[in-house]
C-alpha cells in the first residue's frame, strides 16, 4: 500500500504512518481495502461532527482513517 519492508530502502528503517482520507465513499472504499488484504479497526459509523468513518490497517502496518463528510451537525 504505502510501502515495503521488503529489499533495501535507504538509511531509515521502515516506520507505520497513520493516514486520514476524505473519499466519497467511505463504506464501499472500507470494503475495497478489506478485499485488498487490509484488517479492519473500525467498521464504518457516523460520528458526531458530521463524518461517516472507518479504519483499517494494512498490510505493511499502516493504519488508514477512511471518512466521508455528511454534513455540519447543528445542536440544539
Amino acid at each position: 500500500m504505502i510501502g515495503s519492508d521488503e529489499g533495501e530502502i535507504g538509511p531509515r528503517d521502515p516506520m507505520p504512518s497513520f493516514l486520514h482520507l476524505y473519499v466519497d465513499d467511505a463504506d464501499a472504499t472500507y470494503q475495497r481495502a478489506l478485499r485488498a488484504g487490509a484488517e479492519s479497526l473500525e467498521e464504518p459509523c457516523d460520528v458526531p461532527y458530521g463524518d461517516r468513518r472507518a479504519m483499517v490497517k494494512d498490510p505493511c502496518g499502516n493504519d488508514w482513517q477512511i471518512a466521508t463528510h455528511k454534513g455540519v451537525v447543528l445542536e440544539n
